[in-house]
């Protein structure tokens, strides 16, 4: 009040601030009494700019990878080596990696199934082909940031570390490591490269966003002392991976074959499909150039259409009790396989256990239901469509009906997800001619 040139006869009832004193975020008067807010919960939330430079720790995970478990091993159907995103919590979205933070996706207990490269560690090494990748652990989170970049005591072979360890060829040793005697032998492992990597290797890493870079496979995995004298893992990966390298001259065409680019919310083209999202500002078209006038212009956007497979296609026509929902799916356009597949796998939801359907029986309504839920079905309701009581007693009994497994569709998922039907599948059941049609073979 002093710095006043008339005295106030006293504190205005709203919140206030003096003009000349006002430049100190941490002092806030009010008509109570003078708050100091340093050092309080509201002093440390981040600022507008923070939050901006945080956004990849302010992303909600909205959806989860359900076309393959969580402990998938290779790679996942419909993602290819070369699609990247912006952010990794839609990595893992996607999954490729499901942890949205930690770098390894594995336990003690199984084989790892995917790490991510963001150049953490001191001791990494990327040749591309082949990095040498530091464990996990070694640091104390506890203390100023300046304490947590040093690593203060050593890594030890558990948890993640254990997991990687397991996903190498080579007899567990908690002690030295191992040396895979058949590298390829080693459990595959997918890999992904962050933008942070790009610092020390910007050869290989991407310059924005999370990249899938394909399989990898550890050839050998070893104890030694660190640059701050304590001892990490580390582990040798080798690639394994039939698609081209997205750094390679062939890598960049299958890229631009492919139409992939970066998935990122945040702006009018959606990376997954590749095409203007609904309800843009721009609707139809991108940005180009300087935004702020003289140089922006309109670029249409391109759309990029999945074209399945003749061999696919060809098993689809052989799918007569699916014709009607084939149709459907086929009316949209899908700039991915991934998107074909997640739009598939939506109309093949069994009506009874809402998961994907397992050993599915094509009722005459054209609906898809489990073997056994049918089943189960059938002795409470009998012969009554779950979803639109469709009567099929024209189908048999119990017992015919599980002879009755749509081998078709079973073929065409398969080919669309290698591991569906993995726990129950028997080859024999699926035709010679099919499983040629399923591989592009010729069909005599």
């Amino acid at each position: 009040m002093r710095c006043l040139p008339e005295p106030l006869a006293g504190i205005p009832k709203s919140d206030w601030c003096c003009t000349l004193c006002k430049g100190d975020p941490n002092v806030v008067f009010s008509s109570e009494n003078i708050q100091n807010l340093a050092g309080t919960q509201q002093s440390k939330m981040p600022s507008a700019k923070q939050t901006e430079e945080r956004g990849d720790m302010t992303r909600v995970k909205t959806k989860s990878c359900t076309i393959v478990p969580k402990d998938h091993i290779g790679s996942i159907p419909g993602v290819h080596v070369g699609q990247s995103w912006k952010f990794r919590i839609h990595v893992s979205e996607s999954g490729i990696h499901r942890p949205p933070v930690a770098g390894i996706s594995g336990s003690a207990k199984k084989p790892a199934v995917s790490i991510v490269l963001a150049g953490g560690y001191p001791e990494d090494i990327d040749r591309g082909e082949e990095f040498v990748y530091t464990g996990s652990g070694g640091y104390d989170f506890v203390g100023t940031s300046q304490q947590r970049k040093a690593q203060s005591f050593d890594q030890e072979l558990t948890r993640q570390n254990r997991g990687l360890a397991l996903a190498c060829a080579a007899p567990l040793d908690e002690t030295v490591g191992g040396t895979a005697n058949d590298w390829k032998q080693s459990s595959p492992i997918r890999v992904c490269r962050s933008y942070k990597a790009a610092k020390k290797h910007p050869e290989y890493a991407p310059a924005e966003g999370v990249r899938y870079d394909g399989l990898y496979r550890i050839v050998r995995y070893w104890k030694e002392k660190g640059v701050s004298g304590f001892y990490v893992w580390r582990y040798l990966f080798r690639r394994d991976d039939p698609e081209p390298a997205p750094w390679t001259d062939e890598g960049k065409a299958f890229i631009e074959k492919m139409g992939f680019t970066m998935y990122d919310p945040d702006v009018d083209i959606d990376g997954r499909t590749g095409m203007t999202k609904a309800g843009s500002a721009v609707a139809g078209t991108k940005r180009a150039g300087n935004v702020n006038g003289s140089n922006c212009q309109s670029v249409v956007a391109k759309k990029y259409k999945f074209q399945p497979t003749a061999a696919l296609r060809e098993l689809v026509r052989l799918d007569t009790d699916n014709t009607r929902m084939w149709a459907d799916i086929h009316e949209k356009e899908y700039a991915t396989e991934s998107a074909y597949i997640e739009a598939t796998k939506g109309h093949l939801s069994c009506p009874i256990c809402q998961e994907l359907v397992q050993q599915p029986v094509t009722l005459p309504c054209s609906h898809n239901v489990c073997c056994s839920c049918l089943c189960s079905s059938m002795n409470a309701y009998g012969n009554i469509c779950p979803m639109c009581c469709h009567d099929f007693s024209s189908m048999g009994s119990k017992s015919d009906v599980k002879g009755k497994v749509n081998q078709n569709l079973v073929t065409i998922m398969r080919a669309l997800i290698p591991s569906y039907g993995s726990e129950w599948i028997t080859e024999p059941n699926a035709t010679t001619a099919q499983f040629a049609r399923r591989e592009g073979q010729p069909v005599n």
